[in-house]
C-alpha cells in the first residue's frame, strides 16, 4: 500500500509569508541587520512546522472498520483506528478525513467526513467514530483516507494519503405493509385450501388416524382402521405449510425522468424489499424474486438468511430502464411459479396483463394465461398505494 505525503500552505500562512517577505525586502532596501535578523526569526516557525509535521505523521497506521451493509436512512457508524509505532514522542492534533461516494453519482461531489485525534501516544492505539445517514440505496465506495496535521503553529499542513478502500451496500428503505396486503394474502391462502379440498388433496405426510368429522373428504377414510375400531376414522397428515411467494419487479422510467418518476422507482423497490423481509420471516416459505431493469435478474429458493441478503443486495443495485420489459419478465418467470402461489407484480406504471400485444407469447399458452389471473398488480404511482404499503420518510 503506497502512501503519498505532501506539504501545503494554509490560507493564513499566505499572510504570514507576505509579512516575512515585506520585512526581508525592507531589510535589503534599508540595509538594516536588525530587520534581516527579524526576517530570519519569522522563518523559524515555518521550518519548525514543517519538521514537526513530518515527525508527527511518521509511524502512523490507519485502518477503517465499518459494516458491509445497512439500510437506507439507518445510522452508519465508521470506526477510524490509528496505531502509532513511533519509539519516541507522540503525535499531536491529527485529523483524518475520509471520502464517501455513491456509484452513479458523477455529478455530485463526494462526502468528506473527518475525525480528530488530540494526541496519540507512542506505541499506542486510538479510535474515533464518525456517524451519518445515507438516504439513498446503492453501492458506496469509501476511500482514500487523508491523515494530516497543522501542529504546532498551524502554518503548514502536512498530509498523507492512505489508499484504504472499502465498499458498502445500502439496502432499500423498508416500510410497513398495510391492511389491504394482509386481506389479499388471506384470500389467496383460502382459495388454495379450497382448491385442495375440492380435488381431494392433502399436503404433507401421513402420520396417523383420527375420528371422522362432518366435512372430511371421503378419500381420506382409512377403511381397515375403521373396521378395527368400529367407527369411521380418516388419515391425518402432517401439513407442510410451505408456500411460494413470487415478487416480480418491473422498473420502468422514461428516457428523461422527472422527480416523480424517480420517486416511483424508489417506492417500488422499497415495497419489494419490504415484501422480501416479510416473506423471509417464515422459514417454510419459498421465494422467487425477478427484476426487470437495466440488468434483468431472477433469484429463487427456500428462504434463508443468505437468500435474504442476496435479494436485498440485488434490490439495492437495481436500476430502472426505459425499455418495456414486461413481456420478457413474464416469459422468464411464469414457468417457475407454482399453482396457488402468492404472486405480486410491482410496477412503476399502469400495467394491463390482459393486453395480448404487451404480454406477447404469454397469451398463446393456456397455462400461462391461467397464472396471470393470480397475479396481484401494485402500481407505485397509484395514490392508493398506502393501502398496501407505507414508508416513513
Amino acid at each position: 500500500m503506497r502512501i503519498r505525503s505532501r506539504t501545503s500552505l494554509c490560507r493564513e500562512t499566505l499572510f504570514y509569508v507576505a509579512v516575512v517577505a515585506f520585512v526581508f525586502g525592507a531589510a535589503m532596501v534599508k540595509e538594516m541587520n536588525l530587520l534581516v535578523l527579524m526576517a530570519g526569526m519569522l522563518l523559524g516557525p515555518l521550518l519548525i512546522s514543517w519538521r514537526s509535521g513530518v515527525k508527527a505523521l511518521r509511524g502512523l497506521q490507519v485502518e477503517r472498520r465499518m459494516p458491509q451493509s445497512i439500510g437506507a436512512g439507518e445510522t452508519l457508524s465508521v470506526n477510524i483506528d490509528v496505531r502509532s509505532k513511533r519509539r519516541f514522542g507522540g503525535s499531536w492534533a491529527i485529523t483524518i478525513t475520509d471520502q464517501v461516494a455513491r456509484d452513479g453519482d458523477a455529478d455530485n461531489s463526494p462526502l468528506r467526513p473527518a475525525v480528530w485525534f488530540p494526541y496519540i501516544r507512542r506505541r499506542h492505539s486510538a479510535v474515533q467514530v464518525y456517524r451519518g445517514r445515507l438516504p439513498r440505496r446503492g453501492r458506496y465506495r469509501f476511500g482514500p483516507l487523508t491523515v494530516s496535521t497543522r501542529f504546532p503553529f498551524g502554518l503548514l499542513r502536512r498530509s498523507q494519503t492512505v489508499p484504504a478502500a472499502d465498499t458498502l451496500i445500502v439496502y432499500p428503505r423498508l416500510g410497513r405493509l398495510g391492511g389491504a396486503w394482509t386481506v389479499w394474502r388471506q384470500e389467496v391462502a383460502e382459495d388454495a385450501r379450497r382448491r385442495e379440498h375440492q380435488h381431494g388433496r392433502a399436503s404433507g405426510e401421513f402420520f396417523g388416524v383420527r375420528e371422522w368429522h362432518q366435512g372430511d373428504n371421503r378419500r381420506w377414510i382409512h377403511w381397515r382402521s375403521s373396521a378395527k375400531h368400529g367407527v369411521l376414522v380418516v388419515r391425518q397428515f402432517e401439513k407442510h405449510r410451505s408456500r411460494q411467494f413470487a415478487i416480480l419487479l418491473d422498473l420502468w422510467q422514461p428516457k428523461q425522468p422527472e422527480m416523480e418518476h424517480l420517486e416511483n422507482v424508489e417506492l417500488a423497490v422499497s415495497f419489494a424489499a419490504t415484501l422480501v423481509a416479510a416473506v423471509c420471516r417464515q422459514e417454510t416459505n419459498h421465494l422467487l424474486l425477478a427484476l426487470a431493469g437495466q440488468q434483468p435478474d431472477c433469484l429463487q429458493g427456500p428462504v434463508s438468511a443468505s437468500l435474504r441478503e442476496d435479494a436485498m443486495q440485488r434490490l439495492a443495485l437495481a436500476e430502472p430502464s426505459y425499455d418495456d420489459q414486461l413481456a420478457a419478465l413474464l416469459d422468464q418467470t411464469l414457468d417457475r411459479i407454482d399453482s396457488g402461489a402468492h404472486v405480486v407484480l410491482v410496477s412503476t406504471r399502469e400495467d394491463d396483463l390482459r393486453d395480448p400485444l404487451r404480454c406477447g407469447t404469454v397469451w398463446r399458452d393456456a397455462h400461462r394465461r391461467a397464472l396471470l389471473r393470480q397475479i396481484r398488480l401494485v402500481n407505485s404511482a397509484d395514490p392508493n398505494l398506502s393501502d398496501f404499503f407505507h414508508v416513513d420518510c
